[in-house]
């Protein structure tokens, strides 16, 4: 049997009806003004902008821009690669980085980028000349340890040639090179002299490496490893031939010196101006029966006078030897006497250097009978 409707509820449809079509036309123009008003404000917000912002045809004329963009390129073309460019606004120099993505345009302002990296550039560069200027070998190598920058003073020292360190060379085939030009220790057989590449590299990269290389030729280096930032490495060599030469000469002297002073019949022994110890000879040995030159750095004037007193009847000399071997005014020599429990009498002089050293000297007989029983100073 068909549906037949009631008049209530056809009534019921019709007004059902009539307020969804009602709804319909007042909710769609809302939505509508709605969009329109939030075009509006991204609008604004965009021509506000900072940064110049623009749109072009495929023809490059812009189609739109913002107010930042108006203020740099108001006239003529706008920018059309992309990338860094500079431009001038109002006298001054500016920076910006062009970025370009379906025909929208977007200038970042580098400007302090640009700045660091200019007083970064002039930093090296001065960091360079500075480098230039050093008798020091420095090379620097990164973490996979390729040479990344040198000075002359290397190319000097290790006889390589700036073409070949131009090349950015390992640490292994610098150190083959040097090896080939005789210019680090020849080893005994490359198996070890490839350990000791090895083992130079991991010390230098904790800090611990420093050597002195006596080579065939003569000369003497000092090579220093130290670790920088990022596993870098750099490696400095010194040419201390001069100063082994003359510490070489200088214990020569001494040896010489000694050589004199042992030959001597009087007693000697020479302090520095602190009073510490510098030398005695072999008479002094003999007459006091204490050899102190094998302890001269922990020796000073109030051990060795504590000795003498030992072997002495009491007297002041001693104290009084203290304070003229200390002394920081001008002195005049000094002679005086002291008898020893043995019953020999002993002259005492002393003699002021230069510097506030002092010499002094005793003259008697040696010691003949047993010797005394030896003190430490």
């Amino acid at each position: 049997m068909p549906f037949q409707a009631t008049p209530f509820q056809l009534v019921f449809v019709a007004i059902l009806g009539g307020a969804l079509c009602i709804i319909l036309l007042v909710w769609r123009p809302s939505l509508t003004i709605r969009w329109k008003f939030g075009g509006f404000l991204r609008r604004q917000a965009v021509d506000d902008a900072m940064v110049p912002i623009w749109r072009t045809n495929k023809d490059g004329r812009v189609l739109w821009s913002n107010r930042a963009y108006r203020a740099f390129w108001s006239e003529g073309d706008p920018p059309t690669e992309t990338g860094r460019i500079t431009t001038t606004s109002n006298g001054a120099v500016r920076y910006f980085e062009i970025n370009q993505q379906n025909g929208l345009s977007l200038a970042l302002p580098i400007d302090r980028l640009v700045q660091t990296e200019n007083d970064l550039r002039d930093m090296v560069q001065a960091m360079a000349k500075t480098f230039a200027q050093l008798s020091t070998g420095l090379a620097v190598f990164d973490k996979h340890r390729n040479l990344q920058s040198f000075n002359p003073a290397l190319s000097d020292l290790t006889a390589l040639s700036p073409e070949f360190l131009s090349r950015r060379p390992s640490l292994a085939a610098v150190l083959d090179r040097m090896r080939d030009r005789n210019m680090i220790p020849e080893p005994a057989n490359w198996k070890d002299w490839r350990r000791q590449i090895a083992a130079m590299e991991r010390a230098a990269a904790h800090g611990h490496f420093e050597e002195v290389w006596s080579l065939p030729g003569g000369q003497t280096y000092r090579v220093t490893g130290r670790p920088h930032p990022d596993g870098c490495l750099a490696l400095m060599i010194d040419d201390i031939s001069s100063e082994i030469i003359r510490s070489r000469r200088y214990r020569s002297e001494l040896e010489l010196c000694q050589t004199v002073v042992d030959t001597m019949d009087d007693a000697i022994a020479v302090f520095a101006s602190t009073g510490q110890l510098v030398m005695t000879n072999a008479a002094y040995g003999q007459l006091w029966g204490h050899n102190p030159g094998g302890n001269l750095a922990t020796t000073s004037i109030r051990s060795m006078a504590e000795h003498w007193r030992k072997l002495c009847p009491p007297t002041t000399l001693w104290s009084e030897a203290e304070e003229y071997l200390t002394s920081l005014e001008q002195r005049d020599p000094w002679r005086t006497e002291v008898r020893l429990l043995d019953g020999r009498l002993i002259e005492c002089n002393f003699f002021p250097l230069s510097g506030g050293a002092t010499l002094v000297r005793f003259h008697g007989s040696r010691r003949s009978a047993a010797p005394l029983a030896i003190a430490k100073a």
